[in-house]
């Protein structure tokens, strides 16, 4: 493909008893053409490489974190799950409190009141 790019070998002048040969301006201008064609091969060769690589790696970081986000929600829905289940627990735990001692129950609803209201005069 670009083997002979800018590798010196290139017939554009050669020594002729110390003098350097012209060569028509227009072999000059298609050797460059060729040279800038070659070289523009290369560097869309090599782009399309790294946007390759580059495609390649965005895919793979985009499934750790699809994965990462999974492994989030479950334990989130498994905390979400273990929350409800100990609510539940000590609400019938308290119904019981107030079923088996409701005068009590009552006494400190009123503490907590008076105290609420006298927080709330300052």
């Amino acid at each position: 493909m670009a083997s002979g790019l800018f590798s010196g070998s290139s017939s554009r002048s050669s020594k002729r008893n110390g003098a350097l040969a012209d060569i028509s301006v227009e072999d000059q201008l298609s050797e460059l053409r060729s040279d800038m064609a070659a070289l523009v091969a290369l560097l869309a060769d090599r782009g399309a490489g790294a946007s390759k690589q580059a495609r390649s790696k965005a895919h793979d970081v985009r499934e750790q974190a699809e994965a990462g986000l999974q492994d989030l929600i479950a334990s989130g829905e498994e905390l979400i799950g273990d929350l409800r289940d100990r609510y539940a627990g000590t609400e019938k735990q308290l119904r019981n409190a107030v079923r088996e001692h409701p005068f009590a129950t009552l006494g400190t609803a009123a503490l907590i009141g008076l105290i609420a209201a006298a927080l709330l005069r300052r």
